[in-house]
C-alpha cells in the first residue's frame, strides 16, 4: 500500500471518531445541568406543600429551562389552593452556568379563602341519635376557618364512618359540594346526609358446639335487638379472644341476611387446643436451675370450665399446683370463681418449709387495668427456723388488689406496676394462731430521649400478731437477692437468732433506683442502688448494695446481669445476679 492510500484511510477514521463529538457540540439541548429550586415568601407549612406537589428533576436541558420555569409557576399557585390559598402567585428568576441552574421561585399566597357557611342537613334516623349528634360538633370544617380540602374531605368520611359504627349501613350523602368565590375569598359547604334507618342486632349466632349457647351468650355485651354498634362487635370479638377457649375469633354483621332494619351477626371460632402443654427451663441467681412445667385444659366440660396445673423444680424450691376456673354466671369476662390445691416444700441454709394449701377465691378484672381477688385459705405448713420446729394450722381470709399498665412490648417506654394484699387468721376462726398481714409493692418505669430509661421499685410488707415466734416460714420476711437488694444473696437479709441463724422479719421495706442507657438496639448499661431491711426491731439496720449491669432485650424477655456491691458490711460482699423476666 502506497503513502497516499494510508494517509487517505487516516483520514477517513479521524472523522468518523471527531464526527459525534462534533453533532453534540453543535446540539445544545443535549447538555444537562443540576438543578435547584429555592422557594421563598410562604411559610415552612406552606412551602411543605410545593415540594410535595410540584416536579423538581435533579437534572435538565438548558433549552428547557424557560418552559419548566413557567409550568412550575403554574403548578405552584395551585398545589396552594387545597389549602385555601386560591388567589396565589409565583414569580421566578433564575441563573445557570455551565453546570447548574439555580431557580428562585417566591410565592405571593395572597387573602385565604375562607368559610363563610356551612350548609350541614341530616336526614333519616340519626336526625334524633343523641351519638351521631356528638360526630356534628367533632367535625373539622369549621365557619370562618380557611377552607381545607382535607379537612372538607375528613369532614365527610367522619360522618360515614360514625353512621356506619352505629349501625346506619345505608347511609349516604345526598349533597356535597362546596361553592368557592375567589374574588370575595369565600367558600360556602353543602352536606346534606341521609342516613337512612338504624338496623338492631337480632339474633347471634356461633359456629361451635363446644358450648352451650346460654353460656356464649353471656359473653355478650350487649342484649338481642338493641341498636348496632361497632363498639358491641369489638367488646364480644375481645371478650372471646381474652376467654382463653378460641384461638380465632370472628365477628360479622350479614348485611345480605338483614330483615327490615333487623340484621344478624355470625361468630366464627376456631377452638384452641383440647390440652396445652408447656415446658420451661431457666437460670437465676436467686434460685439456681429451674424447670417447670404447666397442663391447661381449657375445654374441660360444655360450661366453660378450666382445669390448670403446675410444677416447679429448682434448687431452693419444688411446687406442685392445681385449680378449677369456673367463670361467673352473669359476666363470665370479667370474673372467675377458683378453686386450687398446692403443696409447696422450700429449703435454704437456716430454714425449712412444707406448706399444703387450699384455696376458694374470687376473681374480678375491674376498670382501668385493676383485678381483685377474695380467697379464703387454708395452709398446714411443717416448718423450721433455726433451730425452732413446729407445724401449724392456718385458716386466713383475705383480699388482692393488682394493676400492671404498659406501652406494650418487651421493652415499654413507660409503664406502672402497683398490688396489696391483706390476710388475716384468728384461733377464734379455726386458726392456731391470730395474726394480719399486709404486703404492698410498686414499681415505675419510665423514659426519655429513647435511649435513657429509669425505674423505680419499692416493697414493703408487716405482721401483727401477739406470738410472732408462732408465725410460719412462709408468712416471714426476708430481703436479699436478684429482685430485692443485690449485692446480698437471696433472703440473706433477716435478724438472726443467738446462734446467727437467720429467722425472718415481722417488717419489711426495700426500695431501688436504677438507671438504663440503651447503647444499641436491645442493649444497655444499668447503674443500681437498692437499700432495704427485713426486721423486728426498729434500730435494725438498713442494707445497701450499688452496682452496675447489661441488660439484653431477648426473644424470651428481659436478661439481667448485675454485680452488686455491698458497701454496708464489713466484708463488701461482690455478687453477681443474673435473671431474665418482664421490666414490670
Amino acid at each position: 500500500m502506497n503513502l497516499a492510500v494510508r494517509l487517505w484511510l487516516c483520514t477517513v477514521l479521524l472523522l468518523n471518531l471527531a464526527s459525534p463529538v462534533c453533532l453534540a457540540a453543535s446540539g445544545n439541548s443535549t447538555f444537562k445541568n443540576f438543578l435547584n429550586v429555592n422557594v421563598t415568601g410562604i411559610s415552612s407549612g406552606l412551602q411543605n406543600q410545593v415540594q410535595s406537589f410540584v416536579t423538581i428533576p435533579d437534572r435538565i436541558d438548558r433549552a428547557d429551562i424557560e418552559n419548566y420555569i413557567e409550568l412550575l409557576k403554574s403548578d405552584a399557585e395551585k398545589s396552594l389552593q387545597p389549602l385555601g390559598y386560591y388567589n396565589a402567585k409565583a414569580r421566578a428568576t433564575h441563573t445557570s452556568n455551565k453546570i447548574s441552574t439555580r431557580i428562585e421561585l417566591r410565592i405571593d399566597a395572597g387573602k385565604p379563602v375562607r368559610i363563610t357557611h356551612i350548609h350541614l342537613s341530616i336526614e333519616g334516623s340519626a336526625t334524633t341519635d343523641p351519638d351521631f349528634k356528638k360526630t356534628l360538633q367533632a367535625l373539622p370544617i369549621k365557619r370562618g376557618a380557611i377552607f381545607n380540602h382535607g379537612n372538607y374531605e375528613r369532614s365527610k368520611d367522619l360522618l360515614s364512618s360514625r353512621a356506619q359504627s352505629l349501625g346506619y349501613f345505608q347511609a349516604d350523602f345526598k349533597r356535597s359540594q362546596v361553592l368557592v368565590r375567589q374574588k370575595k375569598h369565600a367558600a360556602e359547604v353543602f352536606l346534606v346526609f341521609n342516613s337512612g334507618e338504624r338496623y338492631n342486632i337480632s339474633t347471634v349466632t356461633y359456629n361451635t358446639t363446644l358450648f352451650k349457647k346460654p353460656f356464649l351468650k353471656r359473653w355478650q355485651p350487649f342484649e338481642q335487638n338493641v341498636p348496632y354498634r361497632a363498639s358491641h362487635v369489638r367488646q364480644l370479638t375481645e371478650n372471646l379472644q381474652n376467654s382463653g377457649y378460641f384461638k380465632h375469633v370472628r365477628v360479622k354483621p350479614l348485611l345480605n341476611q338483614a330483615d327490615g332494619n333487623e340484621i344478624p351477626l355470625q361468630v366464627d371460632l376456631q377452638p384452641s387446643s383440647e390440652n396445652v402443654v408447656s415446658l420451661g427451663i431457666g437460670y437465676a441467681t436467686d434460685s439456681g436451675p429451674r424447670v417447670k412445667g404447666n397442663w391447661l385444659r381449657p375445654h374441660t366440660n360444655r360450661h366453660g370450665h378450666i382445669l390448670e396445673t403446675s410444677a416447679s423444680v429448682s434448687l431452693w424450691r419444688k411446687e406442685l399446683t392445681a385449680g378449677y376456673r369456673v367463670p361467673h354466671l352473669n359476666s363470665p369476662a370479667t370474673g372467675r370463681y377458683t378453686f386450687d390445691i398446692g403443696l409447696s416444700n422450700q429449703r435454704t441454709d437456716d430454714t425449712f418449709s412444707q406448706l399444703r394449701t387450699m384455696d376458694i377465691g374470687d376473681h374480678r378484672t375491674m376498670g382501668n387495668g385493676w383485678t381483685r381477688d377474695f380467697f379464703l385459705r387454708w395452709e398446714n405448713e411443717r416448718f423450721r427456723i433455726g433451730d425452732q420446729k413446729s407445724t401449724i394450722n392456718l385458716l386466713l381470709p383475705g383480699i388482692g388488689v393488682s394493676r400492671s399498665k404498659s406501652s406494650g412490648s418487651l421493652l415499654p417506654d413507660k409503664g406502672t406496676s402497683y398490688s396489696f394484699s391483706l390476710l388475716a387468721g384468728s384461733k377464734k376462726l379455726l386458726s392456731d394462731l391470730s395474726m394480719i398481714r399486709v404486703t404492698g409493692s410498686a414499681k415505675l418505669l419510665n423514659s426519655w430521649h429513647v435511649r435513657h430509661y429509669l425505674i423505680a421499685r419499692a416493697d414493703a410488707g408487716f405482721l401483727i400478731t401477739p406470738s410472732f415466734s408462732m408465725v410460719p416460714t412462709s408468712h416471714r420476711f426476708f430481703a436479699g437477692g436478684d429482685n430485692s437488694v443485690r449485692g446480698f444473696s437471696f433472703q440473706s437479709i433477716s435478724p438472726v437468732n443467738s446462734d446467727n441463724e437467720l429467722i425472718g422479719g415481722q417488717f419489711l421495706t426495700t426500695a431501688s433506683l436504677e438507671y438504663n442507657y440503651y447503647f444499641r438496639k436491645n442493649w444497655a448499661v444499668a447503674l443500681f442502688a437498692d437499700t432495704g431491711r427485713a426486721f423486728i426491731d426498729a434500730d435494725e439496720r438498713y442494707r445497701l448494695g450499688i452496682g452496675t449491669g447489661i441488660r439484653w432485650i431477648s426473644p424470651l424477655g428481659p436478661l439481667r446481669i448485675d454485680l452488686g456491691y455491698g458497701v454496708t458490711e464489713a466484708s463488701r460482699p461482690l455478687r453477681l445476679h443474673l435473671a431474665i423476666g418482664p421490666l414490670l
